[in-house]
Protein backbone atom coordinates (compact mmCIF):
# COMPACT_ATOMS: atom_id res chain seq x y z
CA UNK A 1 0.00 0.00 0.00
CA UNK A 2 1.04 3.58 -0.48
CA UNK A 3 0.76 6.04 2.35
CA UNK A 4 1.61 9.69 2.87
CA UNK A 5 0.83 12.49 5.28
CA UNK A 6 -1.73 15.19 4.65
CA UNK A 7 -0.16 18.60 4.13
CA UNK A 8 -3.20 20.14 5.85
CA UNK A 9 -2.98 18.47 9.24
CA UNK A 10 -0.26 15.81 9.11
CA UNK A 11 -2.67 12.88 9.34
CA UNK A 12 -1.89 9.55 7.69
CA UNK A 13 -3.54 9.00 4.31
CA UNK A 14 -3.72 5.90 2.12
CA UNK A 15 -3.85 5.78 -1.67
CA UNK A 16 -6.98 4.34 -3.26
CA UNK A 17 -6.93 2.61 -6.66
CA UNK A 18 -8.58 5.66 -8.28
CA UNK A 19 -5.74 7.96 -7.13
CA UNK A 20 -7.70 9.62 -4.33
CA UNK A 21 -6.70 9.41 -0.66
CA UNK A 22 -8.47 7.68 2.22
CA UNK A 23 -8.01 8.33 5.92
CA UNK A 24 -8.70 4.67 6.78
CA UNK A 25 -6.34 1.82 6.01
CA UNK A 26 -9.29 -0.45 5.16
CA UNK A 27 -10.10 1.81 2.16
CA UNK A 28 -6.60 1.64 0.67
CA UNK A 29 -5.51 -0.07 -2.51
CA UNK A 30 -3.63 -3.33 -1.83
CA UNK A 31 -0.94 -3.18 -4.50
CA UNK A 32 0.15 -6.61 -5.68
CA UNK A 33 3.39 -6.09 -7.60
CA UNK A 34 6.46 -3.87 -7.81
CA UNK A 35 5.46 -2.22 -11.10
CA UNK A 36 2.10 -1.13 -9.64
CA UNK A 37 3.87 0.06 -6.48
CA UNK A 38 6.37 2.16 -8.40
CA UNK A 39 3.65 3.66 -10.59
CA UNK A 40 1.48 4.43 -7.54
CA UNK A 41 4.34 6.17 -5.72
CA UNK A 42 5.17 8.18 -8.86
CA UNK A 43 1.52 9.23 -9.16
CA UNK A 44 1.38 10.12 -5.45
CA UNK A 45 4.45 12.34 -5.83
CA UNK A 46 2.56 14.44 -8.37
CA UNK A 47 0.05 15.24 -5.60
CA UNK A 48 2.60 16.62 -3.13
CA UNK A 49 0.58 19.81 -2.78
CA UNK A 50 -1.94 17.70 -0.84
CA UNK A 51 0.27 14.94 0.56
CA UNK A 52 3.94 14.68 1.47
CA UNK A 53 6.54 11.92 1.50
CA UNK A 54 4.57 9.06 -0.08
CA UNK A 55 6.00 5.58 0.38
CA UNK A 56 4.90 1.96 0.20
CA UNK A 57 4.58 -0.54 3.04
CA UNK A 58 3.60 -4.18 3.30
CA UNK A 59 0.25 -5.46 4.51
CA UNK A 60 -1.38 -8.80 5.08
CA UNK A 61 -4.84 -9.15 3.58
CA UNK A 62 -7.04 -10.53 6.35
CA UNK A 63 -10.79 -11.18 6.54
CA UNK A 64 -11.32 -7.81 8.28
CA UNK A 65 -9.29 -5.96 5.66
CA UNK A 66 -5.62 -5.13 5.25
CA UNK A 67 -3.35 -5.26 8.29
CA UNK A 68 0.04 -3.53 8.42
CA UNK A 69 2.97 -5.85 9.03
CA UNK A 70 5.04 -3.44 11.13
CA UNK A 71 4.39 -1.52 14.33
CA UNK A 72 4.87 1.94 12.83
CA UNK A 73 2.17 1.41 10.23
CA UNK A 74 -0.19 -0.26 12.71
CA UNK A 75 0.04 2.86 14.90
CA UNK A 76 -0.43 5.18 11.93
CA UNK A 77 -3.41 3.10 10.80
CA UNK A 78 -5.24 3.37 14.10
CA UNK A 79 -4.71 7.09 14.47
CA UNK A 80 -2.24 9.38 16.17
CA UNK A 81 -1.05 8.72 19.69
CA UNK A 82 -1.14 12.46 20.37
CA UNK A 83 -3.55 15.13 19.15
CA UNK A 84 -2.71 16.46 15.69
CA UNK A 85 -3.33 20.06 16.76
CA UNK A 86 -3.12 21.50 20.19
CA UNK A 87 -5.87 23.91 21.19
CA UNK A 88 -4.49 27.42 21.38
CA UNK A 89 -5.58 29.03 24.61
CA UNK A 90 -4.76 32.55 23.53
CA UNK A 91 -3.19 34.13 20.49
CA UNK A 92 0.47 34.97 20.92
CA UNK A 93 1.53 38.31 19.54
CA UNK A 94 4.87 39.07 17.91
CA UNK A 95 5.70 41.37 20.85
CA UNK A 96 5.04 38.58 23.36
CA UNK A 97 7.19 36.16 21.38
CA UNK A 98 10.03 38.72 21.10
CA UNK A 99 9.86 39.38 24.86
CA UNK A 100 10.10 35.66 25.61
CA UNK A 101 13.09 35.22 23.31
CA UNK A 102 15.00 38.16 24.81
CA UNK A 103 14.41 37.02 28.39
Amino acid sequence: MVTANSTDDGSALYLRSDGSWASQLCEAWPIVDEAQRDAAIAAARTQERHVCDPYAFKVVLASRGPRATNTRERIRGTGPTTPLRRPDLAPISIATTAARLSA
